[in-house]
């Protein structure tokens, strides 16, 4: 499933939740449109959420923001250091 942003006639921007099945679009959710893009990212969280509990599956990192798993405000980069074998 993913989350698809497409512009509307009225040049606002509508949030749905599709999927791809033999090569076909199946739209399974219209979230939303709006015109401003704060309104936009709201619109895209509750897809997110909607995908969350449509799913039923759980996500192995219990954070928030699963694409964050290297906490960068707790560290440092010392450098790069390469292995030949």
């Amino acid at each position: 499933m993913r989350i698809r942003v497409v512009k509307t006639s009225s040049n606002a921007k509508a949030v749905q939740v599709v999927n791809y099945y033999n090569n076909k679009r199946i739209i399974l959710k219209h979230i939303g449109s709006a015109h401003s893009d704060e309104t936009i990212k709201e619109l895209m969280i509750l897809a997110k959420e909607w995908i969350n509990d449509y799913n039923g599956q759980l996500s192995i990192f219990p954070d928030s923001n699963p694409n964050s798993v290297l906490h960068t405000n707790h560290s440092t980069f010392i450098g790069v250091k390469y292995h030949l074998f």
